[in-house]
């Protein structure tokens, strides 16, 4: 959009001797300057070439006068300490509106901003574990990761989703020995047709087993037997525990499948710790140089590079997760030989450990590929409830469920009347809700968490996102249907006071979604759709909208930008509400 103008300013500071400068413009959002967009590059290079900045300001100022109408600027100004304001003529709007958000998409992906433009990126998020519940952090998880994907493809990565599922570990081994002691009830679940069931099952089982065995002392008689159990699984070895653990292992990554679809989530490919254990091991024994023996186990002692201490195999021989991930790593690089950075989404409380991690996957696999790792905080809830099912922490699918139910006692006086339609955008707005309620909050801080202020249509939140897109789209579509016409070749918009700073918002869209992904921060995006949707919806009630061709144009250069910044968040967008 500011290409033009910052060639031409980039040209002038070059002739003067400044190496590849940049001279951004950004729109003001400040409504009591009276300029539309403003740039610092006079600040930025005055002292390098040892001007006064107002003096720089001036004369690039002038170089851009010759060619003020080309670059459809209505007037330039000088103000402050030596910032260049400009005030854009209608014809700038005009071109600029005509533009789509997908070629705006375009346009910032042939920028390259991250360097990764064709370069393979790998995402590992979600890490859901058999015989577990779908807990609160797997939710955030996907919401972020799925995210964290996105923003990469919009930068012109080839992003690979993966997910690393935990199929052996002692978790495991704690849930089947709760099962082993009631296997009255895993006779009766193994006949329940219903996987919801029995994945709720293995979850009440798991927190039966893990009470269990948190309060036994060390070599009580439960720790040695989830030990022993442990083994087996590994080994293989005991016929009734291989059935448990075949069984446990299929229904729970069939309920995920459930719902990795509802999420709007299909990963490339999954992993699993079971196949990552031995070749984590074979790669540890092979790089043996960076280890050290301790107590009987195997550690990488962190201390030295100013982190901490980690075990990679226990002093029973057992490969730890640290030994696991090694696996992991050796396993995505088999299939993605080209990548060029790995990603991985956790909690907070995991940033320590990533951090051995990955000066340990340096020293083995080398620095041509770099590692990331993002982090999010914990969702606390406002009404006090973190617990549910006998106990154990609220789990994310539960949450999905209630606050569908919540909808469905919402959409009963709804206008739609086709039953699965109507489930359908129960569906998009539930987990529209959640993931903009997580998006909204910069990456690494916790979110609090309200349903009732989550799934409102007139507050800061997903749904009323998605109303004001299915909003316009019924607006124009009764358009469509009457007798006016405007479906014409070239756009018209009337540029006036009213629709100004509309204009201005969704022309900011550029803007937004470079620093989006220069930056990491879709709670840049999050904020900037509410902003739009409220400009539009303050502009819809004091202006006539049907029958008006440039305010019908206006309305689907929105909604436009509305659809590509949902999608971008990993939110659907309902055609109606």
């Amino acid at each position: 959009m500011f290409r033009d103008i910052e060639n031409q300013i980039a040209h002038h500071l070059t002739s003067k001797g400044i190496n590849n400068p940049e001279a951004n413009i950004i729109w003001i959002k400040d409504k009591s300057v009276a300029s539309d967009a403003t740039t610092t590059c006079a600040l930025k290079y005055a002292k390098e070439l040892k001007h006064n900045p107002k003096e720089l300001a001036d004369e690039i100022m002038r170089s851009l006068e010759e060619n003020k109408m080309g670059l459809m600027i209505k007037e330039i100004k000088l103000e402050g300490p030596g910032y260049i304001n400009f005030v854009f003529s209608d014809e700038f709007y005009h071109k600029n509106l005509n533009v789509s958000a997908g070629k705006v998409l375009e346009s910032i992906r042939d920028k390259d901003i991250l360097n990764l433009k064709d370069r393979e990126v790998l995402v590992e998020y979600t890490d859901a574990n058999p015989f577990k519940v779908f807990h609160i952090g797997h939710l955030m998880d996907n919401i972020i990761g799925e995210c964290v994907a996105n923003i990469y493809e919009l930068a012109g990565a080839k992003v690979k989703r993966l997910s690393y599922q935990g199929d052996v570990g002692r978790h495991i081994a704690i849930n089947i020995y709760s099962i082993l002691n009631n296997l009255d009830e895993y006779e009766k679940i193994k006949e329940e047709s219903d996987v919801k069931k029995r994945v709720i099952w293995l979850g009440e089982k798991y927190a039966e087993g893990y009470k269990l065995f948190d309060t036994d002392i060390e070599g009580g008689e439960v720790k040695n037997k989830v030990k022993e159990i442990n083994k087996k699984i590994y080994e293989k070895s005991d016929d009734i525990i291989n059935e448990i653990y075949k069984n446990g292992r299929e229904w729970s990554l069939e309920y995920f499948e459930v719902l990795y679809k509802l999420l709007g989530t299909r990963f490339d490919k999954y992993i699993f710790e079971s196949e990552a254990a031995p070749i984590g091991v074979e790669l540890l024994n092979q790089n043996i140089n960076i280890f050290e023996h301790s107590d009987g186990a195997i550690i990488y002692d962190g201390e030295k590079d100013g982190l901490h201490k980690r075990v990679f195999i226990n002093s029973e021989g057992l490969p730890t997760y640290e030994a696991k991930d090694i696996g992991n790593m050796q396993i995505k690089l088999d299939e993605y030989k080209n990548a060029k950075l790995s990603v991985v989404i956790t909690g907070n409380e995991q940033k320590e450990y990533f951090k051995v991690l990955y000066k340990v996957l340096e020293k083995i696999f080398g620095t041509n590929l770099n590692f990331l790792h993002f982090s999010h905080g914990l969702m606390r809830f406002t009404d006090g409830k973190m617990s549910s099912r006998k106990g154990n922490i609220r789990a994310g699918d539960e949450l999905i469920w209630s606050i569908m139910d919540e909808l469905r006692i919402k959409f009963e006086n709804s206008r739609i009347d086709n039953h699965n339609e109507k489930e359908d955008v129960i569906e998009k707005v539930a987990i529209g809700s959640i993931k903009y309620a997580v998006l909204k909050q910069a990456l690494g801080k916790d979110v609090i968490f309200d349903i009732d202020n989550a799934i409102r249509i007139d507050g800061d939140s997903g749904p009323y996102l998605q109303y004001t897109y299915a909003r316009i789209g019924g607006a124009i579509e009764h358009e469509f249907n009457s007798e006016m016409n405007i479906s014409k070749k070239d756009k018209e918009y009337e540029i006036n006071e009213s629709s100004k700073e509309l204009v201005k918002l969704i022309l900011r869209y550029e803007e937004v979604m470079r620093d989006t992904i220069s930056n990491m921060s879709p709670q840049v995006l999050a904020s900037y759709l509410i902003e739009l949707a409220r400009a539009y919806n303050s502009f819809y009630a004091s202006e006539k909208i049907r029958e008006n061709i440039y305010n019908i144009n206006l309305s689907e250069r929105v909604r436009d930008v509305l659809h590509h910044g949902l999608h971008t968040l990993g939110i659907k967008t309902p055609h109606r509400m």
